[in-house]
C-alpha cells in the first residue's frame, strides 16, 4: 500500500476489506514510513475509506491507534477521510473523544487543518446539528475572510445545494476536536491576540495557522499577544515555536508578547535570546496593552491602516485592466457596443437616471479596493438573455444577473493581474435593487468614476479603496 503524496500530504487509499490481518499489514506500512514522512516534512496523513465497503471495528481501531502514534511521534496531523454516511455514524461511535478527526473529503480536511484554502469568493455552506461546534468552526472560517452559511436541517441543506450548485464549498459530516485544531484569534486596535488553551504541547504547530500569521506580518501588524493566562499544562516547546515565529517576524519589526505565563523562567541566557528576538513577558494582557512600547507599535499599524484608506497610485495604475475586463465582459454578454466616454477622480456621483441597479465586489491582496457597477434595468435584461437563454423579469433574477456580471468582470481582472504578478482575492459580489442603496456604501469615498454607454444606455464603473 503506497501513499499518494500531494501538496505536502500523504494519502493512503487501500482497496481491501478491512479485517484484522489487513489492518496489521497496514499498521506495519504506516510505522515503516514514519522516517520518510518526517524527512519529507509532510504536513498531514489521510487514511481514506473510499474503497473500503466494510470494516471490522477492532481492525479499524488498530489503524486509528497507528495513525495517532505517528501523530505523536513525528508531530503530523492525521485524519480519516472518504467515508460514506453509514460509516460516518459508526466512526463517531468508535471515536467518541474525537481523538482522530473525521473529514468527509480531502478538501474539507485541507480547509479545516489550514493546508489548502478555497478561494475567498466562494461561499462555505456548513451543515452541522451541533450548535456549539458549528459556531466555533464558523467563527474561525469567518475570521479567515469567508462567508459562511450555517445550516442545521437536512431540508435547508438540500435547498442550498440546489440554489448554489457548484458555486459553493460544502462542509458536512465532519467530526473533530475544534479546540485542538483552532487557536482563537482576536484583532483590536492594531493588536493580534492568540488565546491559548488549558493544555499546550508540541502539537501547537498543527493547530497554529502559520501561513495566516505570516500574512498578518505582511499586512503590517506589529504586536502579537499569546494569552496563556488560562493555560495550566504548559510544554516548553511552545517557547521554541514562538521563538521561530519571532525570528521570522524581526524583518517586519514585529513584537511578540507572552502574557499570563505561570511557568517561572530562570535561564538568563534564554531570557536574553527571547529579548533579542523581540519577545516580552507580561503578567497579564491588560498590563501588556498599557506598556508604552506596545502602544507605540500598535499605533504604527493603525496609522498605516488609515493611510491605506485612500485611493493609491498603485491601485490607479491597474485601472485600465478593470476597464478593459469590464468592456470585454459587457460586450460579450450583451452582444452590444460598449463605448468609454470619460473618467474622473472624484467621489461617487449618482447617474440621476431612473431604474438603475448596481453591484459591488471587493478585492484584497497586493492591491485592495472595491469595484462598483451600475446600469439600467434594460441592460440587465439584455444580459440575462445571453446568460440564461431568456429574459429575467423578477427583481431576484435581475439581481442574480448583476452578481454574475460583477463576478465575471472581477474574475477576468484577477486573471490579467496575475499575469503581471499581482495577486488578489475576490469577495462575493453584492447586488443592489437601486442606485441609492449602493451609493450609501460609497458616500464620501474618493475613486475613479468611468462613464460608459452600452447601446447608447448609461453604464458606470467606480473603482475605489
Amino acid at each position: 500500500m503506497k501513499p499518494i503524496i500531494d501538496n505536502n500530504v500523504a494519502i493512503y487509499i487501500p482497496d481491501i476489506e478491512l479485517e484484522m490481518k489487513q489492518a496489521k499489514q497496514i499498521c506495519e506500512v504506516l510505522v515503516s514510513s514514519s522516517a520518510t514522512i518526517r524527512s519529507l516534512s509532510l504536513k498531514a496523513i489521510y487514511f481514506s475509506l473510499e474503497n473500503i465497503q466494510t470494516f471490522d471495528e477492532s481492525s479499524l481501531m488498530l489503524v486509528a491507534k497507528a495513525l495517532l502514534a505517528m501523530q505523536n511521534k513525528i508531530s503530523i496531523a492525521v485524519a480519516f477521510i472518504g467515508y460514506n454516511s453509514k460509516q460516518y455514524t459508526k466512526l463517531k461511535s468508535l471515536l467518541p473523544n474525537k481523538s482522530l478527526p473525521l473529514f468527509k473529503t480531502r478538501a474539507m480536511a485541507d480547509l479545516l487543518l489550514g493546508l489548502k484554502m478555497p478561494p475567498l469568493n466562494q461561499t462555505i455552506i456548513y451543515y452541522e446539528t451541533d450548535g456549539m461546534i458549528q459556531t466555533l468552526v464558523s467563527q474561525e472560517l469567518k475570521a479567515k475572510g469567508y462567508e459562511v452559511l450555517s445550516i442545521n436541517t437536512p431540508q435547508e441543506f438540500s435547498e442550498k445545494k440546489k440554489q448554489f450548485s457548484d458555486k459553493a464549498f460544502y462542509l458536512y459530516d465532519i467530526y473533530f476536536d475544534v479546540a485542538a485544531n483552532f487557536i482563537p484569534i482576536s484583532i483590536n486596535n492594531g493588536i493580534v491576540t492568540y488565546t491559548l488553551y488549558k493544555k499546550v504541547d508540541k502539537n501547537i504547530a498543527l493547530s497554529f495557522n502559520v501561513q495566516r500569521h505570516n500574512a498578518r506580518l505582511k499586512e503590517g501588524y506589529k504586536v502579537f499577544i499569546f494569552d496563556a493566562s488560562e493555560t495550566l499544562n504548559f510544554d516548553n516547546t511552545l517557547l521554541d515555536f514562538i521563538m521561530s515565529l519571532a525570528l521570522n517576524g524581526k524583518k517586519f519589526d514585529a513584537h511578540i508578547a507572552i502574557c499570563g505565563l505561570n511557568v517561572p523562567l530562570s535561564d538568563k541566557d534564554k531570557l536574553d535570546s527571547y529579548k533579542r528576538a523581540q519577545i516580552s513577558f507580561f503578567a497579564s494582557v491588560e498590563e501588556c496593552k498599557k506598556n508604552p512600547k506596545i502602544q507605540e507599535l500598535a499605533k504604527q499599524h493603525q496609522i498605516a491602516e488609515q493611510n491605506k484608506k485612500r485611493l493609491t497610485k498603485h491601485l490607479m495604475a491597474q485601472l485600465p485592466i478593470f476597464i478593459n475586463a469590464s468592456l470585454e465582459t459587457l460586450s460579450s454578454l450583451t452582444g452590444g457596443e460598449v463605448k468609454r466616454l470619460d473618467y474622473k477622480v472624484k467621489t461617487y456621483t449618482q447617474t440621476g437616471e431612473k431604474n438603475i441597479m448596481g453591484a459591488t465586489i471587493s478585492f484584497e491582496g497586493d492591491i485592495s479596493g472595491t469595484l462598483a457597477l451600475c446600469f439600467g434595468v434594460e441592460i440587465v435584461k439584455e444580459a440575462s438573455t445571453m446568460l440564461f437563454g431568456e429574459e429575467s423579469q423578477s427583481n431576484e433574477e435581475l439581481l442574480d444577473v448583476i452578481s454574475e456580471f460583477a463576478n465575471i468582470i472581477a474574475g477576468r481582472s484577477k486573471a490579467i493581474l496575475a499575469e503581471h504578478n499581482i495577486s488578489i482575492g475576490i469577495s462575493l459580489p453584492k447586488s443592489y435593487a437601486s442606485e441609492e442603496e449602493m451609493a450609501n456604501l460609497l458616500v464620501d469615498k474618493q475613486g475613479v468614476q468611468i462613464n460608459l454607454s452600452l447601446n447608447d444606455k448609461p453604464l458606470n464603473l467606480f473603482l475605489t479603496y
